[in-house]
Order: C-alpha cells, then sequence, then structure tokens
C-alpha cells in the first residue's frame, strides 16, 4: 500500500520532470497535440516544456497543428515554454518571428520576449534583423508587445527605449522587471512607484497585482539586502516603502524619490468598459453619473459629454439588453460593467450583440463631439473586434 501511495503521489511530478529526449524518435505530432489539448494541465504544460526543448525538430508539428486548427490554438503554455526555452536553432527564431507579425495572433508579445531574450546571443546579421524588428514594434499599441519590444533593444545595447515615451503605468513596471531578471542595470523608480499603487479599475485591482510583482523582482534582485530578506512584514506601507527606497539607493547608486500612495481616490463611477487586445491594444473607458469621461487604466484623460446627450446616451444603455457573458474568452475580451440596470459581464470577440456595439458607437461619438476624435477613433477601432459578425 505504501508503494501504490508512492507511486499515486509520484506519477503526476514525474510528467514534469525534465529528462533527454531524441529528437529524432520522439512523436513530435503527438506532444503538440498533448500540450495542446490535454484536458490535464499538468500534462499540458509537460509536453509544452517538451516541444520547446525540442527545437528545431519540433517546429514542423507546431506548423501542421497550426495549420490545421489556426494559430490561436496554440496554447500560452506552449508560446511562453518556447519563448523561455532560448534555443537558437534557426526554425525557431523564424516561427517566433512569424508569430510577432501576426496581428490577431493572442500570444505575439510572448513571442516579441522569446526573440529579445535571444538577441544578445544570436549572429550579427540575424542581431541586425531584430534590432530593425523590435524598433518597428517599440510603439505597438499592444502595451506588452511595445515592452517586449524595448526590452530586447535595451539587451542590444540600446538604452534609448529606456527613456521613450510612456503611458501605461503597467508597462513602465514591467521592463524594469525584465531587466532585473536578466541582471541587467534598470531604472528602480517605476518599481518604487509601482509598489505604492492601489488603483482599481471597475472592481479590478490591477495596482495591487503590479504592486506584487514589483515586490517579487526588488526582493530577488535585493537578495540578503533586502529588509524582509529573513521574513516578516512591514508595520505599515509607508514604512515598507522607505525601507525597500533605502535598500534600492544603496545598491544601484540611483537618485530615487519616495512614492506617494496612489488610491483610486473619491470619483465615483457608475459604468466602464475594458477592452484588452493584443492587436489594438488595450483601452479602459469609465464614466460617472453626469457623464464625466475617464480613458485610460489610471484615469489619466477625461472629458465631459453635455448633459442632454449624456442624458439621451443613458436611456439608450438600458436597451442593449447584456446580461450573461457572451462567447468563449480565450485572451481578448471585452468587460461591460454598469449600473442601472447591473451589468458585469465578459465579452469573447466577434460575440457583442447589435444593440451594444451600436450604443457604443454612439458613446464614441459623443466623445468625438466633447473635443477628442483621437480618443474616439481610439475606440471604434476596438470595438471591431468585438462587434458580432
Amino acid at each position: 500500500m505504501r508503494i501504490l501511495l508512492l507511486i499515486a503521489v509520484a506519477s503526476p511530478l514525474l510528467a514534469l520532470w525534465p529528462r533527454d529526449q531524441d529528437p529524432v524518435s520522439t512523436d513530435w505530432p503527438k506532444e503538440v497535440e498533448r500540450a495542446c489539448t490535454s484536458p490535464r494541465y499538468g500534462l499540458r504544460l509537460a509536453a509544452a516544456r517538451k516541444v520547446a526543448g525540442g527545437g528545431a525538430a519540433s517546429i514542423p508539428a507546431i506548423r501542421a497543428f497550426a495549420e490545421q486548427r489556426g494559430n490561436n490554438a496554440l496554447p500560452a503554455a506552449l508560446v511562453d515554454a518556447i519563448a523561455d526555452d532560448t534555443n537558437l536553432d534557426a526554425p525557431v527564431l523564424q516561427l517566433l518571428r512569424e508569430w510577432t507579425e501576426l496581428p490577431d495572433f493572442y500570444w505575439r508579445a510572448s513571442a516579441m520576449r522569446g526573440l529579445a531574450l535571444r538577441a544578445p546571443k544570436v549572429p550579427k546579421a540575424t542581431a541586425g534583423e531584430l534590432t530593425d524588428l523590435f524598433k518597428m514594434r517599440r510603439d505597438d499599441p499592444s502595451w506588452l508587445m511595445r515592452t517586449h519590444a524595448r526590452f530586447g533593444m535595451v539587451l542590444l545595447g540600446d538604452e534609448t527605449a529606456l527613456t521613450l515615451p510612456e503611458d501605461d503605468p503597467r508597462a513602465k513596471a514591467r521592463l524594469s522587471m525584465l531587466l532585473l531578471q536578466q541582471g541587467r542595470p534598470a531604472p528602480l523608480q517605476p518599481l518604487l512607484d509601482a509598489l505604492a499603487d492601489e488603483r482599481t479599475f471597475q472592481g479590478d485591482p490591477w495596482g495591487q497585482r503590479m504592486a506584487g510583482d514589483a515586490h517579487k523582482a526588488l526582493k530577488t534582485w535585493l537578495g540578503d539586502a533586502h529588509p524582509l530578506a529573513n521574513g516578516g512584514s512591514f508595520p505599515d506601507v509607508a514604512t515598507g516603502l522607505r525601507a525597500v527606497l533605502d535598500a534600492c539607493r544603496q545598491k544601484s547608486g540611483q537618485e530615487l524619490r519616495l512614492p506617494t500612495l496612489r488610491t483610486d481616490g473619491d470619483t465615483v463611477f457608475v459604468g466602464g468598459i475594458e477592452l484588452l487586445s493584443c492587436q489594438h491594444g488595450d483601452q479602459f473607458v469609465q464614466w460617472t453619473a453626469d457623464g464625466q469621461i475617464h480613458v485610460g487604466i489610471d484615469a489619466r484623460v477625461s472629458v465631459r459629454i453635455p448633459a442632454p446627450r449624456w442624458e439621451a446616451l443613458s436611456r439608450e444603455r438600458t436597451t442593449t439588453g447584456l446580461r450573461e457573458n457572451l462567447g468563449v474568452v480565450i485572451c481578448d475580451s471585452m468587460r461591460v460593467r454598469w449600473q442601472d440596470p447591473e451589468v458585469h459581464v465578459k465579452i469573447a470577440p466577434a460575440a457583442l450583440p447589435p444593440s451594444a456595439t451600436n450604443w457604443l458607437k454612439q458613446l464614441a461619438a459623443a466623445i468625438e463631439e466633447a473635443g477628442d476624435p483621437r480618443l474616439a477613433a481610439t475606440l471604434r477601432s476596438g470595438l471591431e473586434q468585438f462587434a458580432a459578425r
């Protein structure tokens, strides 16, 4: 019984255990199928790692699967495993490059990260090609895509990427995290700022998630120099920020400032929409009861819609009929949340009903009439992906 129990416990772990593989005798179509479709997460993950470790040998099977099922049938775990493996075989580099050039491929940002990680190790001619790619995508609408492109630029010695304009606080922090993980010098101020961010968007605590990731990165980088290297906790946020700031100053020599704790403030939002798209980038729009529209995950831009126009929009919004989640969300999604009537649903691409699509287009038109045509155009472009076809 003891032996049987040990086997039962050990079997799932053995599936994840790295082992030598013969790229010639391995049944790569079978492994790719398992990585993409196995009902057990552990088996999918183990197969993904095996496929990634196969280098050039596994690429034909990946291409065949994608040709039959579509690129977006490839799971994130498989693309991430290939990105992290850093194999330099030419077919692997070519596949990653192709993925970055597919605007509607869900995991193209992961493919870009894979190219960035390989960039310092590739031949000079290939590095030149990657340099051109990184520069071309450094201002991509997708915050992850442009962040990983800028990451690649820095790894190839172009530190101008660190000074490029960036409005998304998530992107600023992630670039520093990536560099620290590679043992590269990185601006630490974005990470300290992230530690002090407690903002949310329509109930989603994005600031706290970012703060958690930033703290993990700083704790790993500081090591024994971290104020809590031996465990414990800070008595309050202010004390913790000051202690981490001092440790970062001492180790890096950078001029750093103590960040101010950032919260949502007193503005009461009664509705909003969140569009997450690998192609068009993320969009965040929310509003107050009197028609003050705030745009951006941090509500950095605002425009007011005149009262008569807003009252008409509010009446029409009650007829959109949204009540439940629509479609199967894999990556890209729209989240709609508002009051009167109370609605909180997630919508997959090509699943937004015409009534809701028309209302959101009217919202975009109202934003344009209120004096911000650029924001209106951005919202319209994002809606196209989700409108029912």
